[in-house]
This record gives C-alpha cells, structure tokens and sequence, in this order.
C-alpha cells in the first residue's frame, strides 16, 4: 500500500504575496523562497507540518460569508489560548471581524476575514 503524505494546502487569491505575507504575520511563519514562484507562495510551518500555499487566480472573488451567495470553500481554524488573545493578533495582523453567526454567539470562535476576503476562525483552546 503506498503511503500518502498531504504537501500542502493551496488557498486562491489574487495576491499571493500580499495573503502570504498577512498569514505570515498572524502565524509567525516566514515565505519558503525555494519552493515559491511568482504566482504561487508557499510559507512554512516552523514546527515542520504542512505549509500553506497561496496562488493567483485572476478569476478569483471573495466569498460572501455568512451568505453563501460566492461559497466560502475552505477555511481555516487558528487555535489560541483566548478569543481576546485571537481578536487582538487578527487585527494586528489585517484581519477583519466577520459577524459572529447568531446561533453561536457564546461559542469558543471569532469569525474573521483576510486580507482577500476568506473567512477563517480564531478558536479558543490548549494550543
């Protein structure tokens, strides 16, 4: 049987560079200049996992979260150790609050958007 090994997860933008750079701030993680091209930017996972990978697509709208009406598709959950803690490093980073779905008001996540409209969640929790 051979053995499978996720490489990454490729996320649509129509920067590259600018989304990586944003998810570099709020991670900590820097750019992988060796596995990087103009069009496709991968940043390294520091603790050694899977990298995330921004490439351009021209074609490329936001999702408009919590509609629906242009599907979010993916996103990404971030744990931190408090959701004050979370919502201080999202908008340091560039990140802007999404409202929070009304059947969830007292869950353990905040919704935010990236700088190119993704939704991703702040989820509170042991990191």
């Amino acid at each position: 049987m051979t053995t499978l090994k996720l490489a990454g997860v490729a996320i649509d933008c129509p920067d590259p560079l600018a989304l990586a750079e944003f998810y570099g701030r709020l991670l900590g993680w820097e750019v992988d200049e060796a596995e990087s091209s103009d069009g496709w930017i991968e940043l390294a996972d520091p603790a050694g996992g899977v990298p995330l990978v921004f490439q351009r697509d021209p074609g490329y709208r936001p999702p408009t979260w919590p509609s629906g009406e242009v599907p979010q598709m993916m996103h990404l959950d971030i744990r931190v150790r408090t959701l004050a803690e979370g919502h201080e490093l999202a908008i340091a980073a560039g990140a802007t609050p999404l409202p929070q779905p009304p059947d969830q008001q007292d869950a353990d996540f905040r919704v935010y958007a990236d700088p190119a409209g993704h939704p991703f969640c702040m989820c509170a929790g042991k990191t």
